[in-house]
């Protein structure tokens, strides 16, 4: 009930002071409410107070689990490299303890054999090195480490001066002048073809009277950290064993009459070292092929020391090229232990366009997340020209008119841009396809199955939809010839040494060829671009290692 002034004025004693009385008893309860709240109020403000340390400190658990999982992420990883290291060098020990007898080696091939290990021995360290720089090196505390011998003092010296960018001192309020009170000399081997030099790196030390600092310029970056060798020499042995197909055993010989003999399980340290150095660069090339909208994949074997079986088993390096319409020329191999379709799909799984292959079925994995096949019309005329060559077949003759017409048209169009090789392929190539392809399907329905011609015309009617593919787009070759040409420098390396040591020799060897071919294609010497890029990439910053890409390379000026 609502009292206004005139109302209270005509209430009697009483009544005035039993209103009174009820006025305070709410003041009161709402005091008490108001009390309450506060109450309530203070224990939830406890109560958010505690959580929130409790948060924290969840917080800082939480970080100090993950830094302890990405620790034990690092032991594992170590302890794995060190594990399939020594069972490696096990299974080795192994085969050439029990198997020299039943299986003769050739003096060449037990030479192979013993440089290939060499590499395996020497990417697995520089692995672990990268992994773990502090820990002791493998097998460190059993193996003899063989000391280096003084470079010959007949050979020539060149002499190489590293001073301080200043002479003055740089300690807080002294600025005198230094002066020079000696030098340190480090010796690298360094070879051009046929000469050994030895560099001489005299870095000299400087004084400050004053107050005694001591100024010296640092020791260069080198691949090989304190090791003997320039990069010109790792440069020259890399280049000589995977450009000029030279086995590092009969580069012995070579090194051995310009007056310095180079074991070769030294050389063979030195190229698996590289080869793990150098993998950086290839892993980002990689990704600049893969921005392509076409590419060629091919693939060759090439045999692999297994030698807990006591034997070779057959291993694959897979090639995979942009184009040659695509301005990016370079070359990815990829080594691999079989020729299963997946290693194809794991290589391009994150990427889409048209692929060039011949017809091996397993692309076909590939295919299926998207990716457009384009077949190769020299091994579907390959086909005509082997049945040709064996019986003289009019229908093989025929045929080989026919694509030779279509091959003919398309050498015009070697220099055009792609909207004009589009356009001249619709007009005047597409004809010549489909007259082809209508005379094939009548051909075939006149020879009996399993014949020689039925299978030359099964080839190409097969993939007659893939073999058309190149009359769509313009940057799409007639052929796979382009990745084809990549892969012959394989197999003559293969005829020189003869097999890989290991798994890791082949992705250590693919690294090294993926960069010494890439060169190539893109018209550079191999060796002046590798000897710049070993110079460069110990003191190179991986944000800016597209510089070293052979289509990017530019020589430092002197």
């Amino acid at each position: 009930m609502v009292h206004t002034a005139e109302s209270i004025n005509n209430l009697n004693a009483t009544q005035l002071r039993e209103l009174t009385l009820s006025l305070i008893s709410q003041i009161q309860q709402k005091e008490n409410e108001e009390s309450k709240l506060d109450l309530i109020l203070a224990a939830q403000q406890k109560e958010l107070s505690a959580k929130q340390e409790e948060y924290e400190a969840l917080k800082a658990e939480h970080s100090e689990l993950m830094s302890t999982l990405t620790d034990n992420d690092k032991e594992l990883l170590y302890r794995q490299v060190k594990i399939d290291q020594l069972t490696f060098e096990l299974a080795t020990l192994k085969r050439l303890k029990f198997a020299a007898k039943s299986e003769k080696y050739t003096d060449g091939q037990r030479r192979l054999f013993d440089e290939s290990l060499e590499i395996d021995f020497a990417a697995i360290q520089a692995k672990l090195d990268v992994i773990a720089p502090n820990r002791p090196k493998v097998n460190q505390e059993d193996k003899q480490v063989p000391k280096r011998v003084a470079l010959p003092a007949n050979l020539p010296r060149v002499k190489v001066l590293h001073e301080p960018d200043s002479t003055v001192c740089t300690n807080a309020g002294c600025g005198c002048n230094l002066f020079r009170f000696g030098e340190d000399v480090t010796e690298k081997l360094d070879y051009v073809p046929g000469t050994f030099t030895v560099e001489e790196h005299v870095r000299g030390k400087w004084a400050c009277r004053a107050c005694s600092t001591v100024t010296q310029a640092p020791v260069p970056a080198q691949i090989i950290d304190k090791g003997l060798p320039t990069a010109a020499l790792l440069a020259y042995v890399l280049i000589s064993k995977y450009a000029d197909h030279i086995p590092l055993y009969r580069l012995e010989s070579i090194f051995k009459r310009a007056r310095y003999a180079i074991p070769r399980s030294t050389l063979a340290r030195w190229v698996g070292s590289c080869g793990v150095h150098l993998q950086p660069i290839v892993d980002a090339l990689k990704g600049a092929v893969l921005r392509n909208g076409v590419l060629h994949a091919d693939e060759t074997p090439i045999q692999v020391l297994s030698p807990g079986d006591k034997k070779t088993k057959r291993g694959y390096i897979w090639a995979y090229t942009p184009s040659k319409f695509e301005d990016l020329k370079a070359v990815i191999y990829d080594f691999c232990p079989s020729r299963a379709g997946s290693h194809a799909l794991e290589f391009l799984q994150d990427w889409s366009g048209t692929l060039v292959v011949d017809q091996y079925a397993g692309y076909k994995g590939v295919f299926r997340t998207g990716v457009k096949p384009a077949a190769c019309w020299a091994h579907a005329r390959r086909k005509f020209e082997e049945l040709f060559v064996s019986s003289k077949s009019p229908i093989a003759e025929d045929a080989l008119k026919f694509i030779g017409e279509i091959y003919r048209l398309e050498r015009m169009l070697a220099d055009c841009d792609q909207e004009t090789r589009l356009s001249v392929r619709l007009e005047q190539i597409k004809p010549y396809v489909l007259d082809l392809f209508d005379w094939m399907k009548v051909q075939r329905q006149k020879v009996t199955d399993g014949t020689a011609i039925a299978k030359a015309l099964d080839y190409s009617l097969k993939c007659e939809v893939e073999l058309k593919a190149f009359l769509g787009n313009g940057q799409v070759p007639i052929d796979n010839n382009h990745v084809e040409n990549t892969i012959r420098p394989i197999a003559l390396g293969r005829k020189n040494f003869l097999f890989l040591g290991s798994e890791q020799s082949g992705t250590s060897s693919a690294a090294v060829m993926s960069l010494i071919n890439s060169a190539k294609m893109n018209g550079l010497d191999p060796l002046k671009y590798m000897t710049d890029v070993l110079t460069r990439l110990p003191t190179h910053p991986n944000s800016r290692i597209e510089e070293l890409f052979p289509h990017n390379w530019q020589p430092l000026q002197n």
